[in-house]
């Protein structure tokens, strides 16, 4: 699944076709879990599964949807563990 969960971070990353990137886990207008939304991997957007709002992947604009904003969208340059994971390994 390309789809990673960072449940104690309240972000998740998605990987796209040439990098992967950092998306907050709620949507800004109803706190939408946006990690259950629709990843159109063509577009290279998401959408919230609560009221359909779209936003872009690239620079997290919002492309359409009720007015609540952009997306803080972070492109990942390796692999984030939670905190969690990263000390149990040690």
């Amino acid at each position: 699944m390309p789809i990673t969960q960072h449940e104690e971070s309240g972000f998740f990353n998605v990987e796209l076709e040439d990098r992967t990137v950092q998306v907050p886990r709620f949507c800004p207008h109803r706190g939408g879990r946006l990690d259950h939304g629709q990843v159109n991997y063509s577009r290279q957007t998401l959408s919230c599964p609560l009221h359909r709002s779209v936003f872009s992947l690239q620079d997290g604009r919002q492309l359409s949807g009720p007015p609540c904003g952009d997306l803080d969208v972070t492109p990942c340059t390796s692999v984030q563990m939670p905190l969690a994971d990263s000390l149990e390994q040690n």
